[in-house]
């Protein structure tokens, strides 16, 4: 398993297809890689010895930050193969390789790879997807030593780009550039200044690009990476679509990590000096506004520039708005110069003027959320023919709130109840479906808490939007300021925003550091919980909210889905444990095999002395913990012969070497129900007493081992607390998995798996108070 969950999503909700390897396809892929320009003359070879090298940390890092299931070029060698050979459970292999592999790093990014050898080793393979307009979109996946000598190259030179760029060129190096794009943009069209914005765009960009400009530059800015970089560009790339061959003469190479780099570099001469007050490009897509004479200045200059490094416009996808201080015989004359230059230049209205697909202004707000919510619709369609625990973790990951984080930070949605709920009433109803649960208003508000909070993450849109403009307005201020060239720039909706927050949040302060989402959210999130509850009357929900608060009860919510791991629940059980959680109705009243009654919250299967899940849990509980220890190489035995405690009975588990002080380590591990009558009075007032109470029972039963041995009583509860000894346990055993492993995630997958073990004994609790029907042969008698 990969573990790449949003790409996943991304080719589920995909509506492009894979272009058929015809000659049609290629003939159009050949259309994107254009000839070279014949009077275009390259720049000197590089001659200097100054070059970039780094180190074996360098390689490491930049290894570990490809994408889990990235594709292999025309090598075969995936990114995940590098990976797994040079891992910390490698060994010295993995380290002598890692080494070999930064001297290869090395060596290409001094420019010395045998020439005859170039064409391969900075080539890539060249696949196509038709897009919705009919045209064809060609990916190509570079080899990956080529793509991690980019990386290599993109970590150096960030810095000095991002001070070269900003503020102008916000696509490449600066943290919250598209963000400032689009509040710096909205901010500009309410002053009094905007006459006209333009946006432009650039036909085929990136395979467009006139080389001789792009090693120019690079000559000149970046001279430590020259040498790579004319190896890669100074000679035709091979391009391999299927058994067809393509060479890429022009422009940089998609799928290159340095290409949105090379790129903005290539052009940033071209759009450095404009006259428009206001301008700003985000790579190939640029936006200049003011004056009109200003503005048809500047595309002259633009289209004139461009022409002269192979760029052209794209007039067909060209757009301009034209404000309100302009008269209509203004904007008529305005419009017959700028058609003069840009012929099919498409006019917009406040209500579809977008930024990089963000509104601009209020009016435009309803339709494109309504467009969301239909794509939303249409994607929850499509989660109901997976698993719920698989169909649920992309709801949260992948829709909804994650996917409209990028326009909830740009514009203001928050001043749209209405909308927001027609949003949110849409979330409800898929997740009901997913889920098949019911939700009241309170399951419903405590499902939408953040899992640290007792929810289940899955975040209304009413609740997010607040806290997350917030955040983005003041993260970005600086370079709005740069961008708008004001020091007192006063962002559009971000007064209004603060004040609405102060009246959500009348006793709170605003927070210390304003650039961060969270620290807004928190005291909404505190406030929404205080009422759910004081609207909890009973002491088994109170005891349920209270220990759902512990951060081990939401472990399993975490844990990516998978049916290798052994991390995947079925739909039932996964119905089961959500419900449960939320205090969700799970079944009708019926009686348990035992002849208790069971109400429609399916509690007593929990507490029940013929409980269906107890033993499996315990097993699973157990066998976790062994594998755990088996991971650190401290192997170890279940239930153990020759030891035993007060009473006769063996223990769980023992090491079979000393743990710590020469001592071996001894475990005990017991599951108790929140909610059993014996524990409520406890659990409704403080959370994780059931788990105390039981480990100070284990502690009582093995006090004559416990000189002996290291023993850890390990007591969870059925609700997800731990107590304090298994919680020092997972503390002291995560440092070795971490060390063992080289995976800083190892100790939250133990914590993962143990939370998936309590679920699954759970719902096989609950479903065992269930009577099962007659067998196939009585029913057909």
């Amino acid at each position: 398993m990969d573990g790449d969950l949003k790409n996943a999503a991304r080719i589920l909700f995909s509506s492009d297809t894979l272009a058929p390897f015809d000659n049609k396809t290629l003939e159009a892929l050949r259309e994107k890689h254009p000839l070279p320009n014949p009077a275009s003359l390259l720049p000197d070879p590089p001659c200097s010895n100054n070059v970039l090298q780094v180190k074996d940390e360098d390689t490491y890092a930049a290894i570990m930050s490809f994408t889990s299931g990235s594709a292999s070029g025309i090598d075969g060698i995936t990114p995940q193969h590098l990976k797994d050979l040079v891992s910390a459970s490698a060994g010295d292999a993995g380290r002598a390789l890692l080494n070999d592999i930064t001297k290869l790093c090395n060596f290409m990014l001094s420019g010395k790879v045998t020439s005859s050898f170039l064409p391969h080793i900075y080539g890539a393979r060249l696949c196509a997807f038709n897009k919705k307009d009919g045209s064809i979109r060609p990916i190509a996946i570079g080899t990956t030593f080529r793509r991690l000598a980019s990386k290599l190259a993109c970590k150096h030179i960030i810095s000095t780009l991002k001070t070269k760029f900003e503020p102008i060129q916000v696509g490449f190096g600066i943290k919250g550039g598209c963000e400032a794009a689009v509040h710096s943009a909205r901010t500009f069209l309410k002053g009094n200044e905007a006459e006209v914005l333009l946006k432009v765009d650039v036909k085929n960009a990136f395979n467009s690009l006139d080389r001789a400009t792009l090693l120019n530059e690079v000559s000149l800015n970046l001279p430590e990476i020259y040498p790579y970089v004319w190896q890669c560009y100074s000679s035709p790339c091979k391009l391999l679509f299927g058994e067809n061959t393509i060479f890429s003469n022009v422009g940089v190479q998609q799928g290159d990590p340095l290409g949105p780099a090379l790129f903005s570099l290539g052009i940033h001469k071209c759009i450095s000096n404009l006259k428009s007050k206001f301008n700003i490009w985000y790579l190939d897509d640029g936006t200049i506004g003011g004056k009109v004479d200003d503005v048809i200045e500047d595309l002259i200059k633009i289209k004139n520039e461009f022409d002269s490094i192979g760029l052209k416009l794209n007039f067909s996808k060209c757009e301009i708005f034209f404000t309100d201080i302009l008269s209509p015989k203004k904007i008529n004359l305005a419009t017959e110069l700028f058609y003069k230059i840009a012929p099919n230049l498409k006019i917009l209205q406040k209500n579809t003027l977008c930024l990089l697909g963000a509104p601009l202004f209020d009016e435009g707000i309803e339709s494109i959320l309504d467009s969301k919510i239909k794509i939303f619709l249409d994607n929850t369609d499509k989660l109901g023919t997976l698993n719920s625990h698989i169909a649920y973790t992309i709801l949260k990951y992948c829709l909804f709130v994650p996917k409209l984080m990028y326009i909830l930070r740009t514009s203001p949605i928050w001043k749209f109840p209405g909308l927001t709920d027609k949003i949110d009433a849409t979330l409800k109803c898929s997740l009901e479906k997913i889920l098949n649960l019911s939700f009241d208003e309170n399951s419903w508000t405590q499902a939408t808490l953040p899992i640290r909070d007792g929810g289940i993450g899955v975040r209304k849109i009413s609740s997010v939007a607040l806290p997350a403009f917030l955040a983005s307005v003041h993260s970005i201020k600086g370079l709005c300021s740069k961008i708008l060239k004001s020091s007192s720039v006063q962002i559009t909706d971000a007064t209004d925003a603060v004040e609405n927050w102060k009246l959500r949040c009348p006793n709170d302060d605003i927070p210390k550091e304003v650039t961060k989402q969270k620290l807004w959210d928190a005291p909404l999130v505190h406030n929404t919980r205080e009422n759910l509850t004081q609207n909890l009357t009973s002491d088994k929900n109170r005891a349920r909210l209270l220990a759902l608060s512990s951060k081990e009860s939401g472990h399993w919510l975490h844990a990516m889905p998978s049916k290798n791991l052994g991390t995947l629940l079925d739909n039932e059980s996964f119905r089961i444990c959500i419900g449960l959680r939320l205090g969700a109705r799970l079944c009708f009243e019926h009686r348990c095999p035992c002849g208790k009654e069971v109400d429609s919250f399916g509690l007593h299967g929990l507490s029940c002395n013929k409980s269906s899940g107890r033993f499996s849990r315990h097993g699973s509980l157990n066998e976790t913990i062994k594998r755990a220890l088996a991971t650190i190489d401290v192997p170890a035995l279940i239930e153990p012969t020759g030891i035993s405690r007060d009473d006769g009975k063996r223990p769980d588990g023992l090491t079979l070497i000393p743990w710590e002080r020469g001592r071996a380590l001894l475990w005990d591990a017991t599951c108790v129900d929140t909610l059993a009558p014996s524990h409520i009075r406890e659990t409704a007032v403080r959370m994780g007493a059931a788990a105390e109470k039981a480990e100070m029972t284990k502690r009582h039963k093995y006090s004559s081992l416990i000189q002996s041995y290291i023993f850890v009583p390990f007591a969870v509860e059925t609700l997800g607390p731990w107590s304090s000894s298994a919680k020092n346990f997972l503390k002291e055993l995560t440092p070795r998995l971490i060390a063992s492993t080289g995976d800083k995630r190892a100790g939250a997958f133990f914590a993962q798996r143990i939370g998936i073990a309590i679920q699954r004994g759970n719902a096989a609790s609950i479903l065992g108070t269930i009577p099962r029907g007659h067998d196939l042969y009585q029913n057909c008698l």
